[in-house]
């Protein structure tokens, strides 16, 4: 009995020896797995990551990471895949597809002839109150066979920060831009600039600045031709637009204003050929033609007086002192002074206009017609520019 209690005792004790070296083996096998998987997720990239910088191609493919050696093939599949304030540059000429813009981006077709072929749709819907967004260089763009102006809006900004045109062409659309402004935040300006940009052949208008109720937006047109389309301009309440060196022609209407909005001319503007005449709300003042007093008229010559004191005949010329206005220097001065001196010179005050100007100089002469230290004719109305 003892010898059988001594084998039993000896096989089990081997048995947990076994048993623990199995033990030691799973533990060391699991520590290695986590520390694994550590080392993994400290090394491996994220798999989503977007790019400042991607690029699109026409022999591109939207899986692909955007890159410039392995670009995507649309517009709407980069901007998945680019950061916010990123840039997607177009990489050869191409149609890149119609584009919905929810963040701040830069859409660049520079150097290229890229497109956004769009019909029965919006060729770029932006919809984001706190984006910034510029497209630059690029052709926007419906078909207008056979039934003419197929695409909705080429550029449509329900909501934006700010949104900036450079060298964009926009045909065959409903609107060429359309700013209705529906989900932009209230009391604050949606800034559009529009510069370089060819607008034409657009059924309703080529560019549409009527926001709805409560919303408001500040457009400049600099380097614009809009044409070809039923209204060049139009401006309703909440916006006021600012247009120079511009050329809004050929169209069934240039300037629409609604609601009391304000069209301001800001030089070197252009309209023929419209159908129904319209006009800018305003002219600024440095467009203003400058004018050019006459030269006071030479004195007449004087008559000679003769005196006869025989037998000597002399001929004595007494000249005639010369009749003119000096202008004096009016800048400064406020609107009843600077009538007191032109009056007192000789002169007298002509048109008053106003522009604006620094609290300072509110109610005084910013500019005159005619510059200090002419002489003019008697009674030359001389116009002024009173800050305002």
């Amino acid at each position: 009995m003892v010898l059988f209690s001594r084998r039993t005792g000896a096989r089990a004790a081997t048995i947990g020896a076994m048993r623990m070296a199995a033990l030691r083996r799973t533990a060391t096998a699991s520590i290695l797995t986590v520390l694994a998987s550590a080392l993994i997720a400290v090394v491996a990239p994220p798999a989503f990551a977007q790019a400042t910088r991607t690029w699109v191609s026409g022999v591109g493919d939207d899986v692909n990471p955007c890159s410039r050696t392995a670009p995507c093939k649309t517009f709407a599949g980069a901007i998945s895949k680019t950061a916010a304030g990123g840039i997607i540059s177009a990489l050869d000429s191409a149609g890149f597809g119609a584009v919905t813009i929810t963040k701040s981006i830069t859409l660049d077709g520079t150097g290229t002839q890229a497109s956004l072929l769009a019909s029965g749709t919006n060729g770029v819907f932006i919809n984001s109150a706190t984006a910034d967004v510029v497209l630059r260089n690029l052709d926007i763009s419906a078909p207008t066979q056979p039934a003419g102006c197929s695409g909705i809006n080429g550029v449509h900004v329900l909501a934006a920060n700010s949104v900036r045109l450079d060298g964009v062409t926009i045909a065959g659309f409903q609107r060429g831009v359309n700013l209705p402004l529906t989900g932009a935040n209230a009391d604050v300006f949606v800034d559009v600039s529009l510069n370089n940009i060819d607008v034409r052949n657009n059924c309703v208008s080529g560019v549409h600045a009527e926001p709805a109720a409560g919303k408001q937006t500040r457009v400049v047109l600099d380097q614009a031709r809009i044409s070809t389309s039923n209204q060049a301009l139009l401006v309703g309440p909440g916006a006021e637009a600012w247009v120079a060196n511009s050329n809004l022609s050929l169209n069934n209407v240039g300037l629409v204003a609604n609601g009391g909005a304000r069209i301001h001319n800001m030089c070197g503007n252009t309209m023929v050929g419209n159908a129904t005449a319209s006009a800018f709300t305003d002219v600024a003042a440095e467009c203003a033609p400058v004018v050019i007093p006459e030269p006071a008229p030479a004195p007449p010559a004087p008559a000679p007086v003769v005196i006869t004191s025989p037998p000597v005949v002399t001929t004595v010329t007494v000249p005639t002192p010369a009749v003119y206005c000096v202008v004096p220097k009016l800048k400064g001065l406020k609107t009843a002074a600077a009538k007191a001196a032109l009056t007192k010179a000789g002169c007298a005050l002509g048109a008053v206009g106003k522009k604006k100007a620094a609290a300072s100089k509110k109610g005084k002469v910013l500019l005159q017609a005619v510059p200090a230290s002419t002489a003019v004719k008697p009674g030359t109305k001389v116009a002024v520019k009173i800050g305002k």
